[in-house]
């Protein structure tokens, strides 16, 4: 007999413990290895290393937009004014909106998750896709391919110039005043950073066009590219449901059913500040990332057979890529582009109770 979403959920509230000094140490950490990364672009001697430092300073934007998500779930630190301070700042070298964030993710995302809505990497059905013009089939068949090469163009185009960026008509107009607000500062932000970037043969070593390359547009696309593989792989799976309609939460729907776990060495895990063990995210967002693989480890055991952990390689996100290209939501089941079977969901039936559902 499973756990009730119910028992889960009390059972992961043990590690709800945001520490505001850990939390304040991760956000300190990541912004200054970022910032000596682009002072490493600027001042180391070979042109080899200055690239190495403009990776690195990618990787960093991810682990400071993992820094600000937590923040924008206000589970960081104990202190909302802190929190909100570090989601902001920490945001902005990645260009992400706060404001728009709180929409997109916590109030869409974590509410409707994999729905059939306007999210990352939402699959089309075969109709849907049949529907497409030529290049928009194109497009699809790009952004799904399994290769890492694509992951950061579909971000950009499809997701972050969207609704991580601006406001858009379709956004409610208690978001688009603030939001508009904070696209200012990202704008000032970028402005100024591209201006300082420029002006490097001044101070440093570096051109102004290579000091713009390795200072801002390569670390830009590596870090919408390793953003744009986080939120592919904690949704898609062969196990994992998508739902055209408003799913029972408390069954199919429920968050640790249709979200994945990926397993990384261990030292990687805490590098990546836990963002792979994304279930137990889910089922509580209110857990810090620094407990999170232990509320994950907890997790997994409460739901068997039921969760969906997986030990990462590359020859499981090649097949992955795959198998789930569309979805059919009416019989549950991944497509390839051609409309071949890849892989069948198993549901839960209507008919399992769950232990003290309540």
């Amino acid at each position: 007999m499973l756990y009730s979403q119910k028992e889960v959920q009390l059972e992961l509230r043990k590690y709800i413990q945001p520490n505001s000094l850990h939390g304040f140490a991760l956000y300190i950490s990541d912004i200054s290895l970022y910032l000596i990364s682009i002072y490493g672009v600027l001042f180391l001697p070979e042109l080899w290393m200055k690239l190495a430092a403009s990776i690195f300073a990618g990787v960093k934007l991810g682990n400071l937009a993992t820094v600000a998500h937590d923040a924008a779930h206000n589970s960081l630190t104990k202190l909302k004014s802190l929190n909100k301070f570090i989601a902001i700042t920490s945001f902005l070298p990645c260009l992400f909106n706060y404001r728009l964030w709180l929409l997109d993710h916590n109030v869409l995302h974590h509410v409707k998750t994999n729905e059939n809505i306007e999210d990352s990497y939402t699959p089309l059905s075969k109709e849907e896709y049949d529907s497409l013009s030529p290049f928009n089939k194109w497009k699809e068949r790009l952004y799904r391919k399994p290769s890492f090469l694509y992951f950061g163009l579909y971000y950009i185009v499809e997701r972050w110039r969207k609704v991580k960026l601006y406001p858009t008509a379709k956004m409610p107009e208690y978001v688009k005043k603030s939001g508009w607000m904070h696209s200012a500062l990202i704008s000032v932000y970028f402005l100024a950073f591209i201006a300082v970037l420029a002006c490097a043969p001044k101070f440093s070593n570096t051109g102004s066009i290579a000091a713009v390359v390795l200072g801002f547009v390569i670390p830009f696309y590596v870090f919408q590219t390793v953003y744009a593989f986080t939120v592919y792989v904690q949704h898609t799976h062969k196990r994992i449901a998508w739902f055209n309609y408003k799913p029972d939460r408390k069954g199919n729907g429920r968050q640790e059913f249709v979200s994945v776990s990926l397993e990384f060495p261990g030292w990687l895990s805490i590098l990546m500040h836990n963002v792979y063990s994304h279930a137990a995210h889910h089922v509580c967002p209110a857990i810090p990332c620094y407990r999170l693989k232990d509320a994950q480890v907890h997790l997994d055991k409460l739901i068997g057979e039921k969760s969906v952990s997986e030990r990462f390689t590359f020859s499981w996100l090649f097949e992955t890529m795959q198998a789930c290209k569309l979805y059919d939501y009416d019989n549950n089941l991944w497509l390839d582009f051609d409309g071949n079977i890849t892989s069948q969901i198993e549901m839960i039936d209507d008919s399992v109770k769950f232990a003290n559902a309540a």
